[in-house]
Order: C-alpha cells, then structure tokens, then sequence
C-alpha cells in the first residue's frame, strides 16, 4: 500500500487543528501533548498509546503482542498516533518468532501470523518481508499453515483451515480464520483459496450465526465469532460470502438489545459490541452500527473520570475489565472502519486527549 500523503504537515497550526477537530492549549509545547479533541475514537487512540511501555502492552510483567497488535490497529483505524503505531509496529517485526511461535522455532500459532499479516496491510509493509527473521514471509507462513495436500496432520475434512502446528494443541477458531482472510485479501494479488473461505461458509450455523470454536457438537453462535466473521466474507466479496455475510448480520441484529449492545460471556460488554458495530459498518447497516457505537460511547471514561483513564473504555458497566483490550477493540468500531479497511493513510501524530 502506497505511504500516507503528508500534505498537513506544512498547514498552520490553527489550520491542522481544526482539520483534526482538536484544541490547542496555548503556550505547551509539543503538539502531541497539548492538542485536545472531543472526538471519541481519537481520544480512545490516544489514551492507547499513553499505555504502552517500550512501544509494547505489558500486562503483569510479560509483553503482549497480540495486546501490542491490537493497540497499533486501533490508532491505525482512529488515524492518530501515528509515529506511536510505526514504532510499536518495528517492535512487532522484530519479534515475529516471540509472537507467533513462543520463541520456539517449532511451534507455529495460525491466528498470530494472521493478525500480524492485518498489520502489515494497515500499515503498509511488505508482508513478504515482515521484518528480517526466518519468519518475515508471512504470506507463506500462514499458507504454510492451511490444511490441504501440503498438511497431512490436518483432518480430510479440515481442509482450507488454517491450523496450528504445536505442543500444545491446536487452538485456532473463527477469528483465526476470518483474519487470515482478511489479511491475505489485502495483502496478495490471489487472495484466500477458495478452500480457505468455504472453510469459514460451512462453519455458519442453519440461524445465520458462526460459532467462535470449531468443532463443537452443537453450532452455539458467538457475536463475536459473528462480528468477525462478516468482516472477514465482506472483504473476500462473491456472492456465496455476501450472502453468508447478510445472513449473519441479521442474526447479530436479533441478539442486539435496546440499548445498542450485544451480549459476549454472558454480559454485555464493549469488545462484543464494537465487533458488531464492525459488522454492521461493513454491512451498511448503519443504524444497528450507530446503536452499537452510542452504547460503546456509554462506557468510554469522560470528563468525570480521573484523567488517567479519560478515553479508555471499560468492559461493562459492571466491570471495568481490561481497558486496553476493551479499548483497542472500540476505537475501531468508534472510528466507523473494519479490519477490511483500515490503513494508515492519512495519519497524523500526536496522541491526544479529551477536551474537558
């Protein structure tokens, strides 16, 4: 993907500000820490990126590149932070082996290579040559990982899924799935097998929803196995994946309450209900995402909070949860862009905060 145009860069202060909806707060230096906006999504971005430690999320000691993953998609989507994102991205490339194998040289984590490959489409790397490691191609990584000829592990009836190859077991789901479609449409001139994506259409359940976990007795539908499902179909397009996608979206429709949310784990929560607002969004169903987005506004810290967590946005009304997960996956839904969609184009600097 061609780099952003910096045509703002050489605009008048007062000029760039207006243009991003922030406020300047007269006499601080630094732009990034005196600009303020009353814009959702760029104040979640920007509390975002104030989280990160060395350019990473690192929860109880340990870094998460997956958590880091997320926070950079998220500022990507909201299109600030933007040197924030292109440093926690050289982070990730750097540490492809530690994110999708653990550090060991045989393990191979499907739904790892897969969202790192989303990143490097927002992003606008070379996907093929994702860092210098011995897994930087990770185009053929992930299709290293798609049951078919060349997996004789994998189950007959497995073919087209993208499968881990480890220890441990092989965890991958819907989600993995759905990303890898996502981000071999956008980052290769063949896109997913048709395998890979009839993978995905025969998980569908007989009520339009997809499970979150493969292989149940049962086909127990999941928002958000759903909310990234649609996105997924929507982005490889053709009749049988609309279709499916259509047929999904009107069953997140059903699940979702007067108050704009839908229910993840039993509670309604904003990771579940900004990945529904994603998939309305890709849909055109603008006023099922305008819903979602009100009730994911409703748990976004504001101007009452302490100013430590001003823009985050908190799992539930009951529980505050993970704020940089529940956070990484509303700035998206906020910003009205889907995985299919997101880049960096357009992006300024600056983390910012919201005006109070």
């Amino acid at each position: 993907m061609p780099s952003p145009s910096r045509f703002l860069r050489a605009r008048p202060l007062a000029a760039l500000a207006a243009v991003l909806g922030v406020a300047l707060v007269v006499g601080t230096p630094g732009v990034a820490d005196a600009a303020t906006t009353r814009n959702r999504a760029d104040a979640g971005a920007g509390w975002l990126g104030r989280q990160l430690e060395d350019n990473t999320v690192v929860t109880g000691g340990f870094t998460s590149y997956g958590a880091t993953a997320d926070v950079v998609l998220a500022l990507t989507a909201a299109k600030t932070g933007k040197g924030t994102a292109a440093a926690a991205t050289k982070v990730l490339k750097k540490n492809v082996l530690g994110y999708t194998g653990g550090n060991d040289s045989a393990e191979y984590y499907a739904g790892a290579f897969a969202k790192l490959l989303v990143v490097a489409a927002a992003r606008g790397a070379d996907a093929r040559a994702f860092g210098s490691s011995a897994r930087a191609d990770l185009v053929a990584e992930l299709r290293g990982l798609e049951c078919g000829p060349r997996r004789p592990d994998c189950l007959l009836t497995d073919r087209g899924r993208f499968s881990d190859i480890s220890q441990f077991g092989d965890f991958s789901n819907t989600i993995t799935q759905s990303l890898a479609l996502i981000g071999l449409e956008r980052t290769t001139a063949t896109g997913p097998s048709r395998a890979a994506v009839r993978y995905l259409l025969g998980q569908q359940c007989d009520n339009g929803a997809f499970p979150e976990v493969f292989g149940a007795d049962t086909c127990a539908g999941s928002v958000d196995g759903a909310g990234f499902a649609v996105q997924a179909l929507v982005s490889v397009g053709g009749p049988a994946a609309m279709d499916a996608a259509a047929h999904a979206g009107n069953w997140l429709a059903k699940k979702q309450h007067a108050n704009g949310s839908l229910t993840g784990n039993e509670v309604r929560n904003a990771n579940s209900t900004a990945l529904a607002a994603q998939a309305f969004e890709a849909l055109g169903r603008d006023k099922r995402a305008t819903k979602a987005r009100k009730f994911v506004r409703s748990l976004q810290a504001a101007c009452d909070a302490p100013k430590s967590v001003r823009g985050s946005v908190r799992y539930s009304r009951a529980d505050a949860g993970d704020r940089v997960l529940a956070t990484s996956q509303a700035v998206p839904a906020l910003a009205r862009v889907t995985l299919g969609e997101v880049s960096k184009t357009g992006s300024t600097t600056g983390l910012l905060r919201l005006a109070c």
